[in-house]
């Protein structure tokens, strides 16, 4: 009795040890992992600008310009956060008819930089594991974008968004998206971009038209003897919408009357409207620049729609005769429709 009494004793005892222990060491270990599950989890600092929504970005024509832009004094900000070790730094100008605000956000992995002017300037940087990108727009010329990794710079150049993305490598173009969604998520580039080329591909697959003979055709009765037929033609192109615009600014206008030149000019003016671009509107409105079927006729895998666009590419710049020579056309300067 008194044997068995003590191994039972012993037994609660070791017992008891061995719940303590456990008791004791668990909430270390489960603290600990829940530590690692947060280090892995962590993700980067939401810039303060996009949290704060005082400007949102979208994309109108091709052109990154603000929208919804909260109404503000002139102020200055400064943001430190200790547990990313990272600082945020805000700048706003405002006067009558003026609006002008900088961003910077530093962390030990990344630099994001912002600068917007509504006057349409833009520019936004990133450096981000060794890769420096920017993208630079002022309010007449062209987009600029730049590239830095591995020891070596690439530049690309375009007037629309699109286009720009278009030109760039895959390899690139990765992080010129992700830039633009970690400080401009509104702008849906990603998705915008992947879309329409979808649309603009099948558009070569297809074969279709694009059309372009009837405005030739429209453009010529613009310097009709008649006044009610130049009138009814300038209705006619009127009616083709806001498109029509990215047709217009590819035109070769050397060969046109000043009559014609003043009527499409006109034109072109009165669908300088900024409106939100959507797939529809980009589709429209890149299949009539010369210079995106001429990219996609170089960089495209699928052999059908590489040969379709150089197709596009021939019949936008009417070069059906034998002594112009596609390397002639696509070695110059300049990539122009002729309407005439």
């Amino acid at each position: 009795m008194t044997m068995a009494w003590e191994r039972n004793r012993n037994s609660v005892i070791l017992g008891v040890c061995v719940f303590a222990t456990s008791f004791l060491v668990s909430p270390r270990i489960v603290a600990q992992d829940k530590e690692s599950q947060q280090e892995t989890r962590e993700e980067p600092l939401t810039p303060f600008l996009v949290k704060s929504s005082w400007l949102t970005f979208g994309v109108f024509d091709g052109r990154i310009q603000a929208r919804d832009i909260r109404r503000t004094q002139s102020r200055s900000l400064t943001l430190y956060h200790e547990n990313n070790s990272a600082e945020e730094h805000l700048i706003v100008r405002t006067l009558p008819g003026k609006y002008r605000i900088k961003y910077a956000l530093q962390s030990p992995g990344e630099l994001l930089q912002l600068e917007y002017d509504i006057a349409g300037e833009f520019f936004i940087r990133r450096e981000l594991e060794g890769v420096k990108v920017q993208l630079r727009q002022s309010s007449t010329g062209p987009i600029r974008i730049q590239v830095e990794r591995a020891g070596e710079l690439h530049q690309y150049r375009a007037e629309r968004l699109w286009l720009a993305l278009l030109l760039i490598p895959q390899s690139d173009r990765s992080y010129v998206v992700s830039m633009l969604h970690r400080l401009c998520p509104h702008t849906h580039v990603a998705l915008l971009f992947d879309e329409s080329l979808k649309g603009l591909k099948r558009l070569a697959l297809a074969q279709a038209d694009l059309g372009l003979s009837e405005i030739r055709t429209l453009v010529a009765l613009l310097d009709d003897d008649s006044f009610a037929v130049r009138q009814q033609a300038d209705r006619q192109l009127r009616a083709l919408g806001r498109p029509i615009v990215g047709l217009l600014e590819h035109v070769d206008y050397s060969e046109l009357s000043a009559e014609q030149r003043t009527r499409l000019g006109l034109i072109v003016k009165s669908y300088k409207v900024l409106q939100p671009d959507t797939v529809e509107s980009i589709v429209a409105t890149m299949k009539w620049n010369p210079r995106f079927w001429l990219v996609l006729t170089a960089g495209e895998q699928d052999q059908q729609v590489a040969i379709n666009a150089k197709r596009h590419f021939r019949q936008l710049i009417g070069s059906n005769d034998a002594g112009n020579s596609y390397d002639a056309l696509t070695n110059s300067n300049s990539v122009l429709l002729r309407l005439r």
